[in-house]
């Protein structure tokens, strides 16, 4: 093997452990929201690369941005802060909103919601997706 290249290829094996730990270890960039009110919920979905996020309640799709409230410089997006954490607006086609008041950030996401026609929501983080699983036929 040419001796130039062998020192090359074995950093790289060498160092991809720990490359696809220290990416395993990062916050997550999408995840579930949930936002519950009188006994139902609803699963949304947020992406913290573009502060968005989306829910279908009832057949009507929100979807809207997040942001951290200012305090000595913003938190960036993904930081887990809690207390008064930031707000977020959802709108839906029909012109209705889902405005909501976020005690901690993404991916640990809590807060309360209400929507224009006064019901109230409770926002926490969901569990991953689950992959569907598909039955075959025989």
């Amino acid at each position: 093997m040419n001796k130039f290249l062998l020192p090359i290829l074995s950093t790289l094996v060498f160092a991809s452990p720990w490359g696809l730990a220290s990416l395993a270890i990062s916050a997550p960039q999408t995840g579930v929201a949930v936002f519950t009110t009188e006994g139902r919920t609803y699963q949304g979905e947020y992406a913290v690369k573009n502060q968005a996020i989306s829910v279908n309640i009832d057949g009507l799709v929100y979807r809207g941005n997040y942001a951290a409230n200012p305090r000595n410089g913003s938190p960036a997006p993904g930081d887990a802060q809690t207390g008064n954490w930031g707000r977020a607006f959802l709108f839906a086609t029909s012109a209705k909103v889902l405005q909501c008041q976020l005690d901690a950030g993404f991916p640990r996401v809590s807060g309360r919601c209400q929507s224009a026609d006064g019901r109230n929501f409770d926002l926490k983080p969901g569990a991953p997706r689950q992959p569907s699983r598909t039955i075959s036929a025989k």
